[in-house]
């Protein structure tokens, strides 16, 4: 293997050498439209260059051998102009410099006699390096890689294929269609491995080569990432207007999110309105492709034919739905009978709900009857997710038919939303949003598939549709069958989709068939993270060598938990904990900081090097801990260790742990390490220290030193050199720029997470000063400058409308991060409110005005006018903007509207109380007395309820589980929940003892409408199986108390906890006393859920929050800290503010005191566990099973 690996380093060095000093002459494309056979090597970059040399080591790491390699290609003593006039040895040229590698014999017998035992295939490969150093085009060298075997192919291909790609983008409209097959497989493990962002594309191909180019494109869809397989839609579309309506389309798929004009060899110029339309000019993008003879296309252009349809193959499943509904009728049935449609919409992962339904209504016109329809279900691949016909019409046939196809599909409801999770949503973050609509659709599918008694076989074949399986099934399935080789990879599939309840109940029927230790080293992840402390318990795994087999991956990657406590995680490492902890993966967010700080105490920097490699999975408390650890035990060892830093002892310090450096050893770093410094700060994530933290300033300032000169004098590279820095800089610091870096850094800033709320009203009077008024930015400016809108709400406000604006701000949501589907806290949000932003949007789709974009818009405002509320398409269209109808609009909609619209409604968590009103009017209008609906219509109406009165939830017709399960997600109050518990009890003849785990978890919040006597009667074995449901439950103070009562009946006082209860137990902690809060160990407050921190009543705190010690409160982490309300901080005294201070992370400052900026040091915890933002979505009791392994 040393001799493979040496073998492959040579050959990535010859490959390196190679590219780095082909001038542009010998890169030149030397093919003209007339004589495509003299092909050369097209222009390269540097991207191109370190993607080759990813793709060898890839090759190496298969264990494949490199190509052999003559002398002349590195011999010292051949001059370039004597070189084989070839192209395989014009990309070696470069060799003739002194070789970083052992020199080589040239003598093929001697090659082959000093290689025979180790490459027994020499002579082939001998043969095709001859070959290849004969060629003189790009396709015949390709043509020899594809003859030759798999062992030199690999790095010949992965070497030449970001090389055939760039051919492809500067010659792939001239090149014969058989070369053009050619440069699209030698380029195909580019396409596979490119980076997740832009990718350039050939101008304007015509529908020949594009078709061979979309051939290819869909061979590595899955391969793509979401924003590639949109940027490729568009281009598609933009190339079929060009050449086939003569007129251009302008769209921000085609374009960089993050525009770098400076890089594209034109300075920025400061300017008014479209001043940046000429220096964001790309070459390679359509948008000013067209001739002087080109006009704009209308917004909604007709375009999509039954050829065009054919060349798109999977990336029909990207169209908006919009777009189809433009499709000619007859072309669209024509292509869905034809053999074209067979692959596009198999495996395709997610497709959006409204193009499925928009895309399935259209196909259920081109056939007579449903049973028509069935007959070609092997072309609807993820299509079927949508199939809502009869369900009667189904015979045995047809419905194998069907579920063949489910399996293809994955979650179609997956939309660009933020989930709005909050202490009162009460919604378990593992659990899959589910649109209601989407959920009865998936039962009534059910409910026709399984005919019979559900199987093993039935279920994993089910797709999205098992979402729809009732719980009360899954309980019957036996676990052998499910765990078995294939059938448990389907298994982690369908598990995904699945709600929490289901994933309980299907446990529940493992159980009965499969011992623990065996169920809990073979579940797959999803299912993993739904059992209980207790079951993990009676697991008792004794090593870490059991994680390391196959059926072990899963305790890896589930990264949810912390431990129980028959599994104490102080007990990690036996025989060397820097390998223990090297084999921990995901499982290393159970590690402790007291575990941190033993390990970096005795294996110092390769412990750190070992954390920093999973620092992907580290938390804010752990980096702390670790960061502080390392900084105190280096300084014991030197106590100047920082200002008299070296280079590789800097290098040596992850950039994770650098940016938690105490504020005067961060001004106090040599000079001579500069360069380390700023290296490591270009590429590191603030995210992890407050916005109020000291060290940012500090590390900023320290950078700017860094530059060695004013800021007036630095140019837009040595200020781009900053990286997320940038966004930390004082706009009165960013005036001293020169006009032309100023242009460009604002640019730059567009792409920040989070700008400092006091910068944000000067840094967009700097905009509206280097580029104008937004009201007159041009479609180009918006689509570079759009996210400082995000800045100014008024500004955002009064934007007049443009035909343009609406697709630009809709791309501005599209393009930011989802928000954590837990509450995040101000300290750590990483973006500002978007209300604002997604109000205009709604005004924007609702107004009347002539400058709406389509007929078809204009046409439904008017309808909407017409009646004064939304129409069904409207309500479509606006998804959660639909929270911005006014209580009158809603209550003038009409009831056939409301009727085809309450599952989108019901959606909508948020509406107001008149808005509810008016909702709940409708209800009555549209389908009757409340107390008369059916579960059907209860489940479709969702949060739609939350308007109901006490007394009508307590009429509502709900009898199982799993339509409480749906409407727990909603907001509801304490009578509320009172309500629908007191009737789903009267229904169902339950009482409270007699509540099983399953009943607990279905029940979801609404068990805080059990009385506290009832929760007191709770089987304490139930409880303990469904403690951690109960634990993200946002209950009253009342109930709150009560749980705690039962927890302490379950697993003891509460000073007995471990990390694993205490973050079960979630909410629970909020009803604890003072003496029982100041009784728990500190290393546990990083593992109370952050939710449970507000819960605690205010008026409370003088006894509650009082209690804690200042360790206590130093040892919540960052963000529990950051969870503390300003009515809570109130009730401390002044060294606990301090701790708290010191928890956050940031310095703590006295009544009176001035702040003294960044001069302070920015503290870490001292004591603690480990804790996320998002808690990973479970926060974890399982991790520190894993780690608690050992020492037992």
């Amino acid at each position: 293997m040393q001799t493979l690996r040496g073998k492959a380093l040579v050959f990535l060095l010859l490959a390196d050498l190679a590219i780095a000093v082909m001038s542009q002459e010998m890169m030149g494309n030397v093919m003209s439209e007339g004589n495509a056979t003299t092909m050369g090597i097209p222009r390269m970059t540097p991207e191109f260059k370190e993607m080759a040399k990813k793709l060898m080591l890839k090759c190496s790491k298969m264990g494949h051998q490199p190509p052999a390699m003559p002398e002349p290609a590195y011999n010292s003593s051949v001059e370039e102009e004597e070189m084989m006039p070839s192209l395989f040895s014009s990309l070696l040229s470069s060799l003739s410099s002194s070789p970083p590698f052992p020199t080589l014999t040239s003598s093929r017998s001697a090659r082959l006699s000093n290689s025979s035992v180790d490459r027994p295939d020499m002579e082939a490969d001998w043969n095709v390096t001859e070959q290849l150093l004969n060629v003189t085009t790009l396709p015949e060298m390709i043509d020899i890689m594809k003859n030759s075997t798999e062992q030199p192919r690999c790095f010949m291909q992965t070497f030449i294929s970001p090389v055939a790609w760039s051919a492809v983008i500067q010659n792939g409209l001239w090149v014969p269609i058989e070369d053009l097959s050619k440069l699209l497989w030698a380029a195909r493990p580019y396409l596979e491995n490119m980076p997740p962002h832009y990718i350039d594309l050939p101008p304007s191909p015509d529908q020949l080569h594009m078709a061979e180019m979309m051939k290819m494109f869909s061979e590595v869809f899955s391969s793509l990432s979401e924003e590639q397989r949109d940027q490729i839609r568009e281009w598609v579309k933009a190339s079929v207007l060009e050449n086939e309506f003569n007129c251009t389309h302008s769209s921000p798929a085609q374009r960089p999110k993050r525009p770098h004009p400076w890089s594209m060899g034109a300075k920025p110029t400061p300017g008014g309105p479209g001043a940046l339309g000429a220096l964001l000019h790309d070459p390679n993008s359509l948008l000013d492709s067209g001739g002087p003879n080109r006009v704009r296309c209308p917004q909604r252009q007709p375009w999509l034919n039954i050829k065009v349809l054919r060349i798109m193959g999977r990336f029909l499943s990207r169209l908006p739905p919009q777009e189809v509904k433009t499709i000619p009728s007859e072309e669209l049935c024509q292509f869905f009978r034809s053999q074209s449609v067979s692959h596009s919409f198999q495996r395709v992962g997610a497709i959006k709900a409204s193009l499925g339904r928009t895309l399935m209504s259209r196909l259920k016109t081109c056939f007579s009857s449903t049973q028509e329809l069935l007959q070609h279900t092997a072309s609807l691949g993820s299509l079927a997710c949508f199939y809502d016909g009869g369900v009667s019409s189904l015979n045995k046939t047809m419905s194998k038919g069907l579920l063949s196809q489910l399996e293809e599909c994955q979650n179609s409801a997956s939309k660009k939303t933020d989930p709005l999770l909050s202490p009162g949503s009460g919604q378990h973050p593992a659990q899959p949003q589910q649109n209601p609509q989407e959920l009865l659709q998936a039962k009534t599918l059910a409910k026709a598939l399984l005919k019979t008694q559900i199987s093993s076989s039935v279920l994993l074949s089910l797709g999205t549709v098992a979402r729809g399986v009732a719980s009360s099934e899954l309980q019957t399935l036996p676990g052998e069958e499910l765990l078995r080789g294939e059938e448990r990879e389907r298994l982690e599939r369908v598990s995904q989709m699945m709600s929490t309840l289901q994933r309980m109940a299907l446990l529940k029927g493992m159980r009965s068939s499969v011992n623990v230790s065996a169920l809990v080293l073979s579940v797959p992840a999803p299912l993993l993270s739904s059992l209980s402390l207790s079951t993990l318990g009676r697991a008792r795994l004794t090593s870490i060598e059991q994680l390391e087999a196959p059926s072990g991956h899963a305790m890896l990657e589930c990264s949810h938990r912390p431990v129980p406590d028959a599994y104490r995680a102080d007990v990690v490492w036996t025989r060397s904990g820097v390998l223990e902890y090297r084999m921990l993966g995901q499982a290393i967010q159970g590690v402790t900081c007291e575990m941190i700080d033993s390990l970096i105490q005795n294996e110092t920097m390769e412990s750190v090097e070992a954390l920093s490699q999973s620092s992907g999975w580290l938390d804010k408390t752990q980096i702390g801990c670790a960061a502080r650890q390392l900084f105190h035990t280096l300084e014991q060892n030197r106590t100047d260790y920082f200002s008299s830093i070296t280079k590789e002892e800097l290098q040596s310090i992850p950039a994770t742990m650098l940016i938690h450096l105490p504020a005067q050893r961060i001004q106090g770093l040599p000079v001579s390490v500069c360069g380390v410094f700023l290296d490591k700060m270009a590429a590191v994530s603030l995210s992890c220290l407050p916005h109020s933290s000291s060290s940012r300033s500090a590390l900023t300032q320290r950078a700017l030193d860094c530059l060695g000169k004013n800021l007036s004098e630095a140019s837009s590279e040595e200020v781009q050199s900053l990286g997320p820095l940038l966004c930390e800089l004082p706009p009165p610091q960013l005036r001293l720029l020169a006009p032309e870096v100023l242009n460009s850094t604002l640019l730059e800033l567009t792409a920040c997470p989070y700008i400092p709320r006091s910068y944000r009203a000067q840094l967009f009077s700097m905009v509206t000063d280097t580029f104008g008024q937004p009201s007159d930015w041009s479609e180009e400016d918006m689509m570079s400058l759009r996210p400082f809108l995000l800045l100014d709400n008024s500004t955002l406000r009064t934007l007049p409308n443009r035909p343009w604006l609406r697709s630009s701000l809709s791309d501005l949501i599209d393009s930011l991060p989802a928000l954590s589907s837990t509450v995040v806290p101000e300290e750590f949000r990483p973006r500002p409110d978007l209300s604002t932003l997604r109000w205009k949007l709604f005004v924007l789709t609702t107004r009347e005005d002539g400058q709406s974009s389509t007929a078809g818009q204009r046409r439904r405002r008017r309808e909407a006018m017409a009646v004064g509320g939304p129409t069904s398409d409207l309500i479509e269209e606006l998804g959660r903007g639909n929270v911005f109808w006014s209580p009158a609009q809603l209550a003038n909609m009409s009831c056939e509207t409301f009727t085809a619209s309450s599952s989108q409604l019901g959606e909508i968590r948020d509406f107001s109380d008149e808005q509810l009103a008016a909702l709940r009017q409708k209800v009555i209008e549209s389908l009757g007395p409340v107390g008369q609906l059916n579960e059907s219509q209860v489940l479709e109406l969702g949060c739609v309820s939350q308007g109901f009165s006490a007394q009508e939830l307590r009429q509502l017709n709900i009898s199982t589980l799993d339509t409480l399960e749906l409407l727990s997600t909603c907001r509801w109050t304490q009578a509320q929940r009172r309500a629908v518990w007191q009737g789903f009890k009267e229904r169902t003849g339950m009482c409270a003892a007699q509540l099983e785990e399953l009943d607990i978890v279905g029940l979801g919040q609404f068990i805080c409408g059990l009385e506290p006597e009832e929760i007191r009667q709770l089987s304490n074995h139930s409880f303990r199986e469904a403690a951690e449901v109960v634990g993200y439950t946002p209950c009253d103070k009342p109930q709150l108390e009560s749980f705690k009562r039962k927890a302490v009946l379950v697993f003891g006082e509460p000073q007995s906890w471990s990390e694993g209860q205490v973050t079960s137990l979630g909410n629970i902690l909020a009803g604890l006393e003072a003496a029982e809060l100041r009784s728990l160990t500190p290393s546990v407050f990083c593992f109370i859920k952050a939710s449970a921190i507000p819960l605690i009543p205010p008026h409370a705190l003088g006894c509650e929050f009082l209690a804690l010690s200042v360790s206590q409160l130093q040892a919540l982490g960052p963000d529990n800290a950051a969870m503390v309300t300003e009515a809570q901080r109130a009730e401390l005294g002044a060294e606990q503010r301090k701790g708290l201070a010191d928890a956050l992370g940031v310095a703590y400052i006295r009544a009176g005191e001035p702040s003294s900026g960044g001069s302070q040091s920015s503290p870490v915890p001292q004591t603690g566990g480990s804790t996320s933002h998002t808690m990973r979505g479970i926060l974890k009791p399982l991790l520190l099973l894993v780690l608690g392994l050992m020492l037992d």
